[in-house]
């Protein structure tokens, strides 16, 4: 599907959900934004290059805007299939993109220890099916660097932190147009039929906030993500913009809330279990999912002395602070 001449988008699907591979191309080069998993990138990558004529000695960059199975799990694939493209990652999250072992142990089986919540073993696997074997990263970025696409294309590199540490967005300077992957989610993700399907998965609240802030006040006209529809003209990302910040706030206040009700202590599996329903209409089958977001609002809240952990026992129990 194209966007505008130069930038297309490699239509795929992930779990029922869409999933949207960015392909930016001049005069003979290419760069791709995020890979897929494994499947993607043996399958529908592969494919669309071709048919697009894209050969293995055009495409010069994929960079991997955050370290998630269905971003980075093909890294490996595409290097053996396009042997000269550099591959590029913030560089705060280059151990999990280059490492399918500590992308899963930190990502996606992170909170077993300490809260007791984890995939059962058939999902993990499938989770764990996404990636390929390792894969070294050529180039990290902090955000501020350029590329030069064709002679008078320069891509902007963005660090948009808050779903990762090291997350990166792409902007194309002479089409006001921002490539910003999961940097921010609105309410949460939907699924092909337009359902919802899953809640926002942010981990760092006051970084992403502050990417908020960043998209809604920069100069894109156009801004494009891996699993939303693409956003034309200003009134439209405000929007998007607002609706992701207003989640935050909400989830924070219903968080608040109910520990001020359960000042005994409260884990973040009941948080998740109870206040699911309360923030969105995706299944429960995915309640847990909410982990991600309300870890991050747990530890801002313990970081700012509103909160205090009990870590002296698993799950760990989180309360207010008595003043």
């Amino acid at each position: 599907m194209q966007i505008y001449p130069g930038a297309e988008l490699i239509e795929c699907e992930i779990v029922g959900r869409p999933l949207y591979l960015p392909l930016l191309k001049d005069n003979g080069g290419a760069m791709l934004i995020d890979c897929g998993t494994r499947k993607h990138a043996t399958e529908d990558v592969p494919r669309y290059l071709m048919q697009s004529g894209i050969d293995a000695d055009e495409l010069a960059w994929l960079v991997v805007t955050h370290p998630d199975g269905d971003h980075c799990g093909g890294t490996a694939e595409i290097k053996k299939r396009y042997p000269r493209v550099q591959i590029a990652c913030g560089d705060a999250d280059c151990k999990l993109v280059e490492s399918p072992h500590d992308l899963f142990e930190f990502r996606y089986d992170g909170f077993r220890q300490d809260h007791g919540i984890f995939f059962d073993e058939e999902t993990a696997q499938q989770i764990k099916n996404c990636s390929s074997t390792a894969q070294a990263v050529s180039v990290t970025f902090i955000g501020g660097e350029t590329i030069r696409l064709g002679e008078n294309r320069i891509l902007e590199i963005w660090h948009l932190p808050g779903h990762s540490y090291g997350h990166l967005g792409v902007y194309d300077r002479n089409n006001s147009t921002l490539f910003y992957g999961d940097a921010i989610q609105g309410a949460g993700y939907r699924s092909l039929n337009g359902g919802w399907a899953l809640c926002p998965t942010y981990l760092y609240v006051d970084a992403y906030l502050q990417t908020i802030r960043i998209i809604e006040n920069s100069p894109a006209e156009i801004i494009v993500g891996c699993h939303w529809p693409v956003l034309r003209g200003k009134e439209s990302i405000r929007q998007f913009c607002a609706q992701s910040r207003d989640f935050v706030m909400y989830a924070d206040l219903l968080i608040a809330e109910y520990l001020r009700r359960r000042r005994s202590g409260v884990t973040m599996r009941e948080l998740c279990e109870r206040l699911s329903e309360k923030l969105g209409e995706w299944p429960y089958g995915v309640h847990l999912e909410l982990a991600n977001a309300i870890s991050g609002h747990l530890h801002r809240g313990v970081e700012t002395g509103r909160l205090e952990v009990d870590r002296s026992t698993r799950p760990f129990q989180y309360r207010i602070r008595e003043s």
